[in-house]
């Protein structure tokens, strides 16, 4: 697997998520899934995604040089040593490394509500979830039901991910993402269900949530509500993201920084009548907006 290749390989950014992977041994790879803008493998039980220039930088994602090929389905795959083989030939070395995760010190509500109102403005609960769905997990994370919560939303709904899983993801990622002591919960309980509940990509997402992993479309949001940016230009890219991926993400950044106790008082989203239901939410009043990701 390391002779040297005939030709010279492509080049990547790799997620810091999967430093350990793909500096690791070599191992064999598969593909679990592929499409014209990238090819999912699975190696060591964990999941890879390499994506052409320009496509969407998932937390798990190694991220091809313009120019870089994408592995081919039916090829024999192998992962380490910082690089993607092929056939046994050096397909994609990774060179750089981008990370993830966001860290928020606190939120403006000011912020908070302008981008409610947006999410509430665009898009939609999709068909196959309960049209309540953001509400529902907005209440169990405040009961404190976060095993009816997720099971509620695992899996379900249309898309390359699952709907509920990027509603789930949203939430507990900014949830982490504040430092909110329901991150725990709620994260232990995904860990739990998704790996025989969700589809293997959708499961890695939702690991990657659960350290504060996002899109760089989601993350852009919760810096903007920091007061790092236009909320509403950062949220409408969020929302136009994928098929239903990006309204969902949305609604779950949404339920998190209010069950965090950073945005509308004790008001939780909810999606029909006055857009708003009132729960009884203790609000935790936090400091400064600062960003480190």
């Amino acid at each position: 697997m390391t002779d040297a290749p005939r030709f010279g390989p492509g080049t990547a950014a790799a997620s810091v998520l999967l430093h350990d992977l793909i500096t690791g041994p070599v191992r064999p790879a598969k593909v679990l899934a592929a499409g014209p803008a990238a090819t999912y493998l699975e190696a060591g039980g964990r999941v890879l995604a390499i994506v052409t220039a320009g496509g969407v930088r998932l937390p798990c994602a190694a991220m091809l040089a313009v120019g870089g090929l994408l592995p081919a389905a039916r090829s024999r795959l192998a992962v380490g040593c910082g690089v993607v083989y092929e056939d046994g030939r050096q397909l994609v070395a990774v060179r750089r490394w981008f990370d993830p995760r966001v860290r928020l010190a606190g939120v403006d509500e000011r912020a908070v509500a302008r981008f409610a109102l947006v999410v509430r403005s665009r898009g939609g609960v999709d068909t196959l979830l309960p049209h309540d769905a953001p509400d529902r997990l907005a209440a169990g994370l405040t009961s404190g039901d976060a095993v009816g919560a997720v099971s509620a939303l695992l899996g379900r709904g249309t898309g390359l991910t699952p709907a509920g899983d990027d509603l789930l993801a949203g939430a507990l990622a900014t949830l982490r993402a504040l430092g909110s002591p329901a991150a725990d919960r709620l994260g232990a309980v995904v860990r739990a269900l998704a790996p025989t509940g969700t589809t293997r990509l959708s499961a890695a997402l939702l690991e990657a949530a659960d350290v504060g992993g996002l899109v760089p479309e989601a993350a852009r949001v919760l810096r903007a509500l920091a007061g790092g940016g236009d909320v509403e230009a950062a949220a409408d890219r969020l929302v136009a993201l994928g098929h239903t991926s990006g309204w969902h993400l949305a609604a779950g950044l949404l339920v998190g920084v209010t069950h965090a106790g950073a945005g509308l008082s004790d008001r939780v989203p909810a999606f029909e009548g006055d857009g708003f239901r009132r729960l009884r939410t203790p609000v935790r009043h936090l400091g400064d907006a600062g960003v480190a990701s």
